[in-house]
């Protein structure tokens, strides 16, 4: 596969695009990926579906970006000082979210991989693009976030679970439902 996958200067990209992110990237060298979320490329860059495919899958695999700091960075938020709690990790959210040590802000990893599916424009780029860092009300947001079952977190986190066991064959499917109705039988 890596005949096929070249590297890439993602500042060159940047300066050529002009805003124009779909005719960015065709090529791509996975190792030369971000692991901080606040550095990321967006996914709404990669050119072609195969490309953004491997670039989802190699993040999926990765695992999410958590890095365990003793402390963050304070930022005065109106006449107190707040900043990032590493316990945030550990909770209801520990499984979409991701800390930039870079730009000092969070992301949300099912949104990065798939909000462009499904969204189209700036709408809410905190937890795909620009990051949150509004410490004090860190949690209410997390939850609105998040949102009900059909929301838009929630579908990108369905289409993660799809691109993960999309090697699943069918016969695999079929095996495991028989089980299930035998062991009911």
């Amino acid at each position: 596969m890596e005949k096929f996958l070249a590297k890439f200067n993602y500042s060159q990209a940047s300066s050529s695009t002009n805003g124009n992110p779909s005719s960015l990237i065709d090529d791509l060298n996975l190792d030369s990926l971000e692991a901080d979320p606040g550095k990321r490329v967006p996914i709404a860059y990669y050119n072609n579906p195969r490309i953004k495919d491997e670039v989802r899958k190699h993040y999926i695999q990765k695992g999410l970006c958590q890095p365990k700091m003793d402390s963050y960075p304070p930022t005065k938020i109106g006449k107190r000082v707040r900043q990032f709690c590493k316990i945030w990790f550990e909770g209801s959210y520990s499984k979409w979210l991701e800390y930039s040590v870079e730009k000092d802000s969070v992301y949300c990893l099912y949104c990065y991989l798939f909000k462009d599916d499904f969204f189209h424009g700036s709408t809410s780029e905190f937890y795909t693009k620009t990051g949150f860092r509004s410490w004090n009300r860190a949690l209410e947001r997390f939850r609105k976030h998040v949102g009900d079952v059909n929301s838009i977190h929630n579908k990108c986190f369905n289409k993660m679970l799809d691109l993960s066991n999309h090697h699943q064959s069918i016969h695999v499917v079929i095996d495991k439902h028989s089980q299930k109705v035998n062991h009911r039988a």
